[in-house]
């Protein structure tokens, strides 16, 4: 008993751990920028008391009642027409409207409790009230003749979620650049290293050759090698490609009206890049799989006829889907999160959208929650890929854990 509730507890911390960071995440992306700043993610689902500056009316909006000279108005009305008017001009998404009640007001940000709802305070020779509903009166003896007054509010503010921090994510287009460059990147470098393992993969498991176990663990040891002591190496190799390839297009001159110069950090030299970097993983977690597959009913296939790329195209590979979409989720995630090898060695134009991510960082750092939503925004593809193809991710890390060849 006391051994099932320790395991309990052991995996409610667990995906505690991975779902509070990623709630927050996604609250924050759907707050306004004031509120993200102010308060905490859990703050986001409950009403909260929130300082704003409004700005009242001014003499334009005088009129004279009674012997009175008034100005009134609305202080939500006003302060998100002029946002959304800002914003409009800057060519900005809609900003969120504030709303609530006001539970103080004062003379000016620093003084935002002088005075309750329904309370008067002198302000400028004149009497200003403030209702909890945002409507004010600003009374004078005599004509006033300057503009509005900027006084400071406490709102209680109820939950406010949307959609803006996304729609600017989308208006900017690095990160519609950025999305699109990850693809092109990601699919690539996920494909070509599964069709590669699988080939090799079984060539470890079912054919007899010279040096095949051998050559299978110098491949597994590969593994234990840091990636980082590759990139002097690798990048002096894809130099020196793009000094030929750039002499062998000025020797075929067929570049007159464009630059022969190749450039030495391209989308070709991330996918093989990461091809190499995750094939031993990929040959390790398919051999064991192919391995284990059911010896009879591969030499029944050999009897009647059929050749290695026959068993391998029409038995193996539709038996190994487990394991084939175990290491495709390995290796998307990784590549479409990867910032180091597509920093180094990929291009220096078409950013991918981890390094523009980690550009925003300075670009954005007062404003959390536009971060949060490009976050957010390159946290969805991995996670449909997974949610996809999930029900093969157990049987396919299991492959071989019970018996193999």
């Amino acid at each position: 008993m006391f051994r099932r509730a320790m395991t309990n507890l052991t995996l409610l911390l667990i995906v505690l751990v991975w779902v509070v960071p990623f709630t927050g995440l996604l609250l924050t992306s759907l707050r306004d920028t004031k509120h993200a700043n102010e308060t905490g993610f859990w703050r986001s689902i409950v009403t909260s008391e929130i300082g704003y500056s409004m700005k009242t009316s001014g003499k334009e909006a005088m009129v004279e009642t009674d012997g009175a000279y008034v100005i009134a108005g609305n202080l939500f009305d006003e302060f998100n027409a002029a946002a959304l008017a800002l914003a409009t001009k800057a060519g900005d998404a809609a900003p969120f409207r504030v709303v609530g009640e006001i539970v103080a007001f004062g003379r000016g940000a620093s003084k935002p409790r002088e005075a309750l709802p329904g309370e008067s305070i002198t302000i400028r020779e004149g009497e200003l009230t403030v209702q909890e509903n945002g409507d004010y009166k600003w009374v004078f003896p005599e004509p006033y003749e300057k503009g509005g007054k900027t006084i400071g509010v406490i709102i209680a503010h109820p939950p406010v979620l949307g959609l803006r921090n996304y729609i600017r994510a989308f208006m900017d287009d690095k990160i519609l650049s950025a999305l699109v460059n990850s693809f092109i990147v990601t699919v690539p470098a996920t494909i070509i290293p599964i069709t590669i393992a699988a080939f090799a993969a079984y060539a470890f498991s079912w054919m007899r050759f010279p040096g095949r176990d051998f050559l299978f663990m110098a491949t597994v040891a590969l593994m234990v090698v840091p990636l980082q002591l590759a990139f002097i190496p690798v990048l002096s190799m894809y130099a020196q490609f793009a000094e030929w390839a750039t002499a062998l297009n000025q020797w075929i001159g067929e570049c007159e009206n464009q630059s022969c110069e190749v450039d030495a950090k391209n989308f070709a030299g991330l996918w093989a890049a990461h091809t190499a970097f995750g094939l031993p993983l990929a040959i390790y977690l398919l051999r064991n799989y192919i391995v284990g597959l059911p010896r009879e009913l591969l030499e029944s296939a050999r009897v009647d006829g059929a050749s290695h790329l026959q068993i391998f195209v029409k038995i193996v590979v539709p038996l190994s889907v487990p394991a084939l979409a175990s290491f495709g989720i390995f290796q998307f995630l990784w590549v479409w999160n990867d910032l180091l090898v597509a920093l180094i060695l990929g291009p220096s134009n078409d950013l991918v959208l981890p390094i523009v991510i980690q550009k925003q960082i300075g670009t954005f750092k007062s404003e959390l929650e536009r971060l949060n939503a490009s976050a957010f925004i390159s946290m969805v593809v991995p996670l449909i890929v997974f949610l996809t193809l999930q029900r093969y991710f157990v049987r396919g890390l299991l492959a071989g854990s019970v018996k193999g060849g």
